[in-house]
């Protein structure tokens, strides 16, 4: 999957499933944020008041869940909608879960957001 070939729902998808995954045990980890920046990037996002955007439009699409288990299960929809190849699913899943565990420290409640 080409990030730079995206179009804006597959774009939102990507960055809510990840924005999800970032809090998703309450603790945002620099390598976390710094990963995050890096796909932005990948995304073509170059300039920072663009990656800052895209990343605070994403923070406000989720954060219209207040139920993380709600929030979980809209973004896994959209995310199912904008990627219809098991494929591309499967590398945003990759995705998610390198962001999570480079903070090196996987709690339950990743490994739950996760599972779901």
């Amino acid at each position: 999957m080409h990030l730079q070939k995206l179009n804006a729902d597959q774009r939102n998808a990507i960055l809510d499933v990840l924005v999800l995954g970032m809090y998703s045990d309450a603790h945002l980890a620099r390598a976390e944020d710094a990963r995050i920046e890096r796909i932005l990037s990948a995304m073509g996002f170059t300039a920072k008041f663009e990656r800052e955007r895209e990343f605070d439009a994403s923070v406000t699409r989720v954060r219209q869940h207040a139920d993380p288990v709600t929030a979980n299960r809209e973004v896994s929809q959209s995310l199912a909608k904008a990627f219809s190849s098991s494929s591309d699913r499967n590398q945003v899943i990759h995705a998610l879960t390198e962001l999570i565990g480079s903070d090196s420290r996987v709690t339950i409640e990743e490994t739950r957001f996760l599972e779901t």
